[in-house]
């Protein structure tokens, strides 16, 4: 019997894996600017994710998931920034047929990263995990302890003020 419990417990994890591993990714490396720590704090997330029970997190593995993600990536920044003072990386442009197309939407983007990161943090957060990471309002919710109304308004404002910042960057 604690066999079929160890396998059913391997199935749900390799379905969690399968269903949520490259939104974290996404999730993790819009936070850290790094593919390799985004998924390395990835990894660790689902390992800590095999130290649960499935009736434990029952209805709550996405939340939770992105949950501790959010954690360990905060956590591998402060390490960094303890250890030493480099910048950040750039993420790398697209690969197009027209280098000029590229670069001007490599510029796009990092500018929009750029504005993110004036928000307060707790924006940042509800866009990353609406934008980078697909959820829906009640996952963010979940995952940041927010109530759904909250999520509403913060995404509302954020949205609000980076529509204003781009608006006075075209003039």
């Amino acid at each position: 019997m604690a066999d079929q419990h160890g396998s059913e417990k391997q199935s749900w994890v390799r379905d969690l894996v399968r269903l949520h591993q490259s939104p974290l990714i996404r999730y993790a490396r819009s936070i850290v600017r790094d593919e390799h720590a985004a998924r390395d704090i990835v990894q660790e997330t689902f390992l800590q994710l095999c130290k649960q029970s499935p009736e434990g997190l029952s209805g709550r593995e996405v939340a939770w998931l992105f949950r501790v993600c959010h954690n360990s990536a905060l956590n591998r920044l402060r390490k960094e920034r303890r250890m030493t003072h480099s910048t950040e990386t750039a993420e790398s442009a697209e690969i197009s047929n027209d280098p000029s197309l590229a670069m001007a939407a490599q510029d796009d983007r990092s500018c929009v990263l750029r504005l993110i990161e004036e928000l307060p943090e707790n924006q940042q957060r509800v866009i990353r995990l609406r934008f980078h990471s697909g959820l829906a309002y009640r996952q963010i919710s979940e995952a940041t302890g927010l109530t759904e109304g909250n999520v509403g308004y913060l995404l509302h404002t954020a949205l609000g003020k980076l529509r204003e910042q781009m608006m006075r960057l075209e003039t």
